[in-house]
């Protein structure tokens, strides 16, 4: 901060400083600058040589006293030889005004910096003033201002020193003139206006700041050469030469093409070939022609001479001072001075913008279907060539005509532009020029490396390829045909834990190496080295998924998750069990921890048709328990034939797993599905639950604990899975452990038991959401919302849910209904009633039209809708809203639900139902209030879920007593202790009776 000021008045910290010879004397120590001046030198600068006083030693203390006072004790230091001030340069205006005005200059701040640098001109004058002063007046005043003002200079060092201006000066004296009279050659004038580049353009004049080199890099299509000469015709050098070396077809005719561009004596192209020396020689003069004003070269196409390319370069750089170069390639020049910007796809909002101007252009009154356009973008990578290629079909195709034939893109899209180059005419000839400029080992990795659908890792590369991968991929990279992108396996859960390299072909490369793939006769061999890779990497991640190492290994199969399943679907339509196997063994438990059932659900029949008939051999028994055994869990909930199948597999091929908790699964889910006279699921699972061996217990107490709750006993159910939580360890992995604790947390919350609840979501959200759980997450983390509202504290419970919210987009089927219903909680506990009921409505319609994969039941009985209808009408009873349409549609399927031929019952959803009917029936006097409150007592005896507050059972024994005294506690009595299963007949009887009403 300025203390002290000299260039107008003198002031210090702002107020003038009274006294002539005082505000000589502090002039005179800023002119001296921070080593001061001796007495005699102070005392003529104050009283001047005419006036000298008669003791000017003692008459100086006099005024540095005064000063002193005027400024600050410290302020005036005494020297040997006389005095200083003992002021920091920012202090000081006059001496931070140099630094100040230079260092705007060199940002190129000249409207700044001007008049600071005109002031600094009058004070402190030199050379480099000088040069900052003519620099900022043509910025701000024009380049003739400049001239002007440069011919004042030399006219005044001629007058008064009879000398030139120096060598600097007259170089800058030339790049004025230049800049008066600017060269421009090569530039075309024809383009249009460059769509969705303008974040590119900015970036790439930055580096042309402030490097000597730059390379815009990308493969073919992309518009290298466009945005060239954009920024060729915006740079703010005087000189600008665009070379283009599209038609130089030896590295030896390169000289003699930039010569003859720049009209260099002796290199006129058409000439015959220059001779080595002639070359040296026409570089040299090359070099000096571009050695004035400062110039942009511009060289356009460098891939297929790119060693040349650099050579010139280098040589260029290294020898002429003020010159820039810009180069477009598909390959770096891979020299020192060079800066690389590698030109990235449109965007899909700017290569659809730029479809519909080609569309239009070609056909006026044509019908652009944003869905499709955006579409077609995406699928054509975004490269500005192939979207025009496309755009320009409509002159005889509709949009829809064009996206469906884009899966033969390269017969397709052919014949654009007439005036570009033949390159560019087809996109088939894009990608040939690059494969051309390649030798045979990187065109068949170029061939081999297209099976893979979502890129790959060098270590995948190098299995299919053998150990001279890298050498061909380097390659690859290098002329644009591979990007390499650095990926983190867990930053799609929002998490960073280390980054992995990773290699990708645009979509319509890989199409090319596909095409040349298959004519090359190697297709069916590449994919089996891809399959042999798969099944590999599959079995490395599912020896440790449910294992103390799971974090690692869902990371690994996350990464690969694309392809792996890719690579499944072409193998299960094949004839290879033991590949399938291997696989699904992988992704199917993959899956099963993400909570993706229905991704298994869905390739179930397919699996099982492939090894019903298979007999695995002895190393892949485990393997194959394990496949029917996560087939079974999916299969088993949504019936039919396909469950039936795989429990006759598992009984041929037997249950006797080395794992315990496999033999227990398979097991159960056999039980489940088949049955055993007399028995019953929980009979069966309470038996194994005595077994000696720890895994068999755990897992069988964690079936158990599903079975209880399905049976209407979410108290027993809880005593059962805190049960199975104790017997769990760190080597069964996080999983198992975080899923027991979603699972305690959501039967704490169907008995109403919110705090507790809450306790076990805390300690499973961060393993569910490392794991990239995300249904579960989901729901897990809304019963926290619910528990916040519970206690009043309304805040809390928005900032949980803006924070579920965030992350539910990355679930899936669970969590939509739970984060509608948690929000509409939040919304009628905020009093917004008309808002929460209607979003509550919105959740039903949500839930009714999800069909899970492989439910073969009434989609009106699915349970989730069910439970969403019942939530919904219990929400209108307590806010006073019509629900007679959710209570007819209830009553309609009470019978459904409780009818003997349902194959399987869920005793907490009907007795969700039945809550919803009989709280409408007893508040509003729409049934017999006897029948009303048997409904009520049967929801609490079916388990029904308290998880919303609307549904506590507290508020619904105060609404029985208040409108049915008396009648609840009877009942109650009257069904002792008899609960789900035990009840379901004395349901049956109720719902027959309001449907004979």
């Amino acid at each position: 901060m300025t203390t002290l000021s000299v260039l107008d008045e003198v002031t210090w910290d702002g107020a003038p400083v009274a006294g002539e010879r005082t505000r000589a004397l502090l002039r005179a120590l800023v002119d001296a600058g921070p080593r001061g001046a001796s007495e005699a030198a102070l005392v003529e600068d104050v009283w001047g040589r005419d006036d000298i006083p008669a003791h000017p030693s003692k008459a100086l203390q006099v005024v540095v006293s005064r000063a002193r006072t005027a400024t600050d004790a410290e302020a005036i230091e005494r020297t040997p030889r006389g005095y200083r001030l003992s002021l920091g340069a920012a202090e000081v205006d006059a001496w931070s005004l140099r630094p100040h005005a230079l260092g705007l200059a060199a940002e190129k701040r000249y409207a700044e910096a001007l008049p600071l640098l005109e002031r600094l001109e009058d004070l402190d004058p030199d050379e480099e003033v000088t040069e900052g002063v003519l620099r900022a007046v043509a910025a701000v005043h024009g380049a003739p201002a400049a001239l002007e003002r440069f011919e004042t200079y030399r006219a005044g060092l001629a007058d008064g020193l009879g000398v030139d201006p120096s060598l600097r000066l007259r170089a800058l004296h030339a790049e004025l003139l230049a800049r008066d009279r600017p060269v421009r050659s090569g530039l075309r004038h024809d383009a249009d206006v460059l769509i969705g580049r303008e974040e590119d353009t900015a970036e790439v004049s930055v580096l042309l700041k402030s490097s000597r080199v730059v390379t815009i890099l990308g493969p073919g299509g992309l518009g290298k050469t466009s945005l060239a000469q954009v920024l060729a015709h915006d740079a703010e050098h005087p000189v600008v030469h665009f070379v283009e070396l599209v038609g130089v077809t030896s590295p030896d005719d390169l000289t003699g093409e930039v010569g003859s561009a720049l009209g260099v004596r002796d290199s006129v192209a058409g000439r015959d070939r220059l001779t080595p020396e002639q070359r040296a020689d026409v570089r040299s003069r090359i070099a000096q022609q571009l050695d004035g004003p400062p110039t942009l070269l511009v060289l356009d196409n460098c891939e297929h001479i790119v060693a040349a390319v650099a050579d010139l370069v280098a040589f260029l750089v290294a020898t002429v001072r003020d010159l820039t170069v810009l180069t477009t390639s598909r390959s770096p020049l891979a020299i020192g001075a060079e800066r690389v910007y590698p030109l990235g796809r449109l965007g899909t909002y700017d290569g659809s913008e730029l479809f519909r101007r080609r569309a239009i252009a070609a056909r006026p009154d044509v019908h652009l279907d944003e869905d499709r356009v955006h579409e077609i973008v995406a699928r054509l990578d975004g490269l500005p060539l192939a979207i025009e290629l496309a755009a320009v079909k409509v002159r005889a195709m509709s949009v829809d005509d064009i996206a469906r034939r884009l899966s033969n893109r390269f017969a397709l899209l052919r014949g654009g532009d007439r005036n570009a180059p033949d390159r560019h005419q087809t996109l088939v000839a894009v990608i040939d020029w690059s494969w051309n400029l390649l030798d045979e080992r990187e065109r068949r990795a170029m061939r081999w490396l297209s099976v893979f659908h979502d890129g790959f890792t060098l270590t995948a590369a190098e299995a299919i390829l053998g150990d001279d991968a890298l050498g061909a991929i380097e390659e690859l990279v290098d002329q644009s045909l591979l990007t390499v992108v650095d990926t983190d396996p867990a930053d799609g859960l929002g998490l960073r834990f280390g980054i992995h390299v990773r290699y990708r072909m645009l979509e319509t490369v890989r199409e090319f190496g596909r095409m040349q793939l298959v004519d090359a006769g190697e297709d069916a061999e590449a994919h089996a080295a891809q399959w042999a890779w798969a099944a590999a990497y599959g079995d490395a991640s599912a020896a440790r998924l449910y294992s103390s190492e799971q974090f690692d290994a869902m990371d690994e199969i996350r990464a690969e998750e694309s392809n792996l399943a890719d690579i499944l679907r072409q193998v299960t339509a094949g004839d290879d069990p033991a590949t399938v196997v291997r696989l699904f063994c992988a992704l199917g438990a993959y899956w099963t921890i993400s909570g993706e059932h229905q991704r298994v659900i869905m390739l179930a029949t397919a699996v099982t048709d492939l090894i019903s008939d298979w007999d695995p051999p002895a190393d892949l028994l485990e393997k194959t328990r394990m496949v029917l055994a996560l087939l079974l869990f999916g299969a088993a909930f949504a019936g039919g034939t396909t469950a039936e199948r795989l429990s006759t597999i598992v009984a041929r091929i037997g249950t006797d797993a080395v794992d315990p908790r496999l033999r227990v699964q398979l097991q159960v889910l056999r039980t489940l599905v088949e049955g055993k006279p007399g028995r019953t699921v929980e009979a069966e699972l309470s038996d194994l639950a005595d077994d000696p061996d720890v895994g068999v217990r755990a897992g069988a107490l964690a079936f158990l604990s599903h079975e209880r709750e399905n049976l209407g006993d979410p108290a027993g159910a809880v005593a059962t899975g805190v049960e199975a939580l104790g017997l769990t360890s760190a080597e069964d992995g996080p999983w198992t452990r975080a899923m027991l604790h979603a699972q305690l947390s959501g039967l704490y919350a169907q008995l109403g038991r919110l705090g507790e609840a809450a306790d076990h979501a805390r300690e499973a959200i961060p393993i569910l959401r490392r794991l990239g759980a995300d249904d579960d997450l989901t729901q897990t983390s809304t019963i926290l919302v619910t528990y916040a509202l519970e206690q009043g504290r309304l805040d809390e419970a928005a900032a949980l849910l803006a924070e579920v919210e965030r992350e539910q987009p990355r679930g899936g089927f669970g969590s939509r209904g739970a984060v509608h219903g948690a929000r509409a909680q939040l919304l009628l506990a905020q009093g917004k009633v008309e808002e929460g009921l209607a979003l509550l409505r919105e959740m039903v319609a949500t839930m009714g039209g999800l069909p899970f994969p492989g439910f073969n039941q009434d989609p009106d009985l699915m349970p989730w809708r069910v439970a969403a209808e019942a939530v919904t009408l219990v929400a209108c009873v307590r806010h006073g809203a019509d629900g007679e349409d959710l209570f007819d549609a209830l009553m309609a399927k009470a019978p459904l639900l409780v009818a003997e031929e349902r194959q399987s019952q869920d005793y907490p959803v009907t007795g969700m139902a039945f809550l919803a009917i009989g709280l409408t029936g007893l508040s509003r006097d729409a049934l017999p209030r006897e029948e009303s409150v048997r409904l009520l007592v049967l929801a609490d005896r079916f388990g029904y879920s308290r998880s919303t507050l609307d549904m506590s059972w507290d508020l619904v024994v105060e609404d029985a007593e208040r409108l049915a005294p008396g009648v609840l506690a009877r009942i109650e009595k009257e069904y002792a202790e008899r609960r789900g299963p035990a009840l379901l007949d004395e349901a049956r009887g109720v719902v027959a009776r309001l449907v004979l009403a």
